[in-house]
């Protein structure tokens, strides 16, 4: 109760006065320059934080460091984390990774024998550097952890053992091969936005009705662009421009995806700036012997041949072994219904005027609201439960489109019939003007945060912003609750996002590939901007190609001048840096040097020689194109390339050969892997635009695969004569 005094009002409180410990803990533990002055109050002060005898006693410690020291709060974190730790949930995951688990004790298992037997002669740090790469390796395989995290991670192990020092460790983020790779990916940002990528191609595709022919020009159009730039950006962007050309001249995508990748990647091999994986390869011979020259096309002697071969194979085969599928997009605009559901509300609807969390449609079983349109066109995408529902409103539900039984049995919620909701997708969702939502295809990174979690513990719409419609793995729908849905790394999702999602996500490390779903436009392109952004790019190739200049330097040049000429901005630059790629090729010089200074390096490609000695000279170059298209198809290729180049080199020494041999079959067998979707970047990338499943990878691809190898192993023998 306040009582009121005049004009100087004054309130006087009756009650319960708060505690002097309350008190305290509420003032500042500095006194106010009023207080400071006054005698009395800093009397009572010394009094009060003192002890009887007047001394000042210890400054109070702030609550909140208190708490953080508390008995009770690391009681409560500890039991909160323990009760994620559930036994049940633990046995479910070695049930669910048994094979891995077996598969890693067998191997496990002969290791141990070999040190116990026939090495046993080794050095202890030799077994170390083995142990210690055998466990990055596995999770790697699996895709657990990231191929960047692991490799760093062996050579922390690595340096704290002593085995290498700092500057191993951190070589290879100084080597020229990395900062040739960065630059080289930002000019191709430059190149992507001016347009040019698709503009040499789509001269070239031409309007043919034959199916072999548009094949025919498409690989040799992305094959020469492939051979003078980065292929994984030239991949995104030219699935819009074949899929457009697909669907102008009736042709279907799936007869057209894989092949685009197989040219992007034979093009690649033609130069030794077409790929980062020969970069890296030559950055790590040069770094040891800086005297070693690899012109700019010699291993297009390789390379050339095997675009030729490859380019005939497809025209001729993939009749016979490329299926043809539907594409995910295909299928929702034939049955939206699979994938979504869309509903009006009417005046019959109980819940007008009340919030989707009272009206029962915020925690359905299997399904969400993914929209709210409003009669007036406003679109809320992803309402929070406190949107609250207005007559004419049209909801659109995602997810297990089985159970929607109980949506469409609620008086008042009337379904929009399939013709309506497939011309609102390729209409109203496909930018249309006024449109603020857009459909996203996006395929997920084997290096992607949300890998091995459920869409709902990725806590997926806060995250990117964005809400899942569907999930397409092996070129089939995941049938079931979405939020319950493990993502895997190859995942094809269709999205409904915000306008700017591709802006945010198109290089991310996190999707390795996210495009407009309906792609009904290519981009307007910059006249001014495209010719110059040609006009230097093909500079730089002449200058590389005559050797007046480092790629590192030439690259360095044309990059400030795309930056000064405004085809390029710095945040693109930025944007298209790819620091896992970077990070992994980094990290994987710790551990080749750790193999090298060890003597394990020596030791395996004795073995590897033994066990191809059958192929006389032809075996060098045969056991490093061999074990390194094992290794490229289950971890990256640049970890594949920095984890075998050690071997190839000591192997060459003792074979007795020119190293060059053994090199470009290093260089050739880490790109090449045509048989998996997981084994290179763009196979991964057209998995979803192509409808394809794992197994058409490997009924087309394993074929090209020998082809690669009886063109690649006796040319690097004949051509690279053994030394004298």
């Amino acid at each position: 109760m306040a009582t009121t005094l005049g004009p100087e009002s004054v309130a006087v409180t009756v009650g319960p006065q708060p505690s002097l410990t309350t008190l305290n803990s509420e003032l500042p533990l500095v006194p106010s320059e009023a207080a400071s002055n006054d005698p009395q109050s800093n009397s009572s002060t010394v009094k009060t934080n003192g002890d009887k005898h007047g001394r000042r006693g210890r400054p109070s410690v702030s609550p909140d460091i208190r708490e953080l020291f508390s008995r009770q709060l690391w009681y409560r974190e500890t039991k909160r984390r323990l009760k994620k730790f559930r036994p049940k949930d633990v046995w479910a995951t070695v049930i669910q990774e048994r094979w891995t688990i077996l598969v890693t004790a067998i191997f496990a298992s002969g290791l141990l024998a070999l040190e116990l037997t026939a090495w046993s002669d080794l050095s202890t740090n030799a077994w170390f550097t083995l142990w210690t790469t055998f466990a990055a390796v596995v999770p790697m395989i699996r895709g657990v952890v990231d191929a960047d995290v692991c490799l760093f991670a062996a050579t922390t192990v690595l340096l704290l053992r002593g085995i290498i020092d700092a500057r191993d460790a951190f070589a290879g983020l100084s080597n020229d091969s990395i900062v040739s790779i960065a630059l080289m990916m930002m000019i191709a940002a430059g190149l992507e936005s001016s347009g040019a990528l698709e503009f040499v191609p789509e001269l070239v595709l031409g309007r043919s009705k034959r199916e072999w022919v548009g094949q025919l020009r498409m690989h040799v159009a992305v094959a020469s662009v492939s051979a003078v730039m980065n292929n994984t950006p030239l991949v995104a962007v030219m699935i819009p421009v074949v899929e457009s050309w697909c669907r102008n001249n009736n042709h279907h995508p799936s007869r057209f995806m894989m092949p685009l990748s197989y040219s992007a990647i034979l093009g690649g091999l033609c130069t030794i700036i077409g790929t980062s994986t020969n970069l890296i390869a030559r950055g790590l011979a040069q770094q040891d012997d800086p005297t070693l020259k690899l012109p700019f096309v010699e291993i297009g002697i390789i390379g050339l041949p095997l675009c030729v071969a490859g380019g005939i194979y497809v025209v001729l085969f993939s009749p016979l072994l490329l299926r043809k599928r539907d594409t995910m997009m295909a299928a929702v605009v034939a049955d939206p219904r699979e994938y979504v559901v869309s509903v009006r509300v009417d005046a019959r609807f109980a819940h007008i005027g009340r919030t989707i969390e009272s009206a029962g449609l915020r925690h359905l079983r299997g399904l969400f609201l993914a929209d709210l349109q409003r009669q007036d066109g406003a679109t809320v995408p992803s309402p929070p439960p406190t949107t609250i529902i207005l007559q004419g409103d049209k909801l659109t539900f995602a997810g297990d489109i089985q159970g929607m039984q109980h949506i469409l049995s609620l008086p008042g919620l009337t379904p929009i019939s399939s013709a309506d909701l497939a011309a609102d997708l390729e209409e109203t969702v496909a930018g249309a003007p006024g449109s603020d939502r857009i459909m996203v295809e996006a395929v997920v990174s084997l290096s992607s945060p949300i890998v091995n979690m459920t869409i709902r513990d990725s806590h997926f719409r806060s995250r990117y912003g964005a809400v899942v419609l569907a999930v397409h793995r092996n070129g089939e729908r995941i049938a079931g609750g979405l939020g319950d849905i493990v993502v895997k790394g190859g995942d094809t999702m269709l999205l409904e996002a915000g306008p700017d999602f591709l802006q945010k996500y198109k290089h991310s490390t996190e999707w390795a590939l996210a495009v407009d779903a309906f792609r009904v436009s290519l981009p307007r392109r910059d006249p001014l901007a495209l010719f110059m952004s040609l006009g230097i790019f093909i500079a730089l190739i002449v200058l590389n190609s005559m050797d007046v200049l480092p790629l590192s330097t030439t690259a360095l040049v044309c990059l400030f001048a795309y930056l000064i000429t405004g085809v390029l901005t710095v945040s693109q630059c930025r944007a298209a840096i790819p620091s896992s790629i970077l990070l992994t090729v980094a990290g994987g010089f710790g551990v080749a040097k750790a193999m090298t200074v060890t003597g394990l390096a020596h030791r395996l490609a004795g073995s590897l020689l033994d066990v191809f000695a059958w192929m006389g000279r032809a075996g060098p170059v045969a056991a490093i194109y061999a074990s390194t298209s094992l290794l490229t198809a289950l971890l990256s290729n640049g970890a594949a390339v920095t984890l075998m180049y050690p071997i190839a080199r000591d192997l060459a020494k003792q074979a007795g050969v020119n190293i060059k041999g053994p090199l470009y079959a290093l260089m050739i067998g880490a790109s090449s892997d045509f048989s998996t979707p997981i084994g290179y970047q763009t196979n991964l990338m057209v998995s979803g635009p192509g409808g394809y499943r794992f197994l058409d990878y490997t009924r087309f691809g394993l074929p090209l695969q020998f082809i690669a190898a009886l063109i690649t192993v006796p040319i690097c023998v004949l051509y690279f004569e053994p030394r004298t």
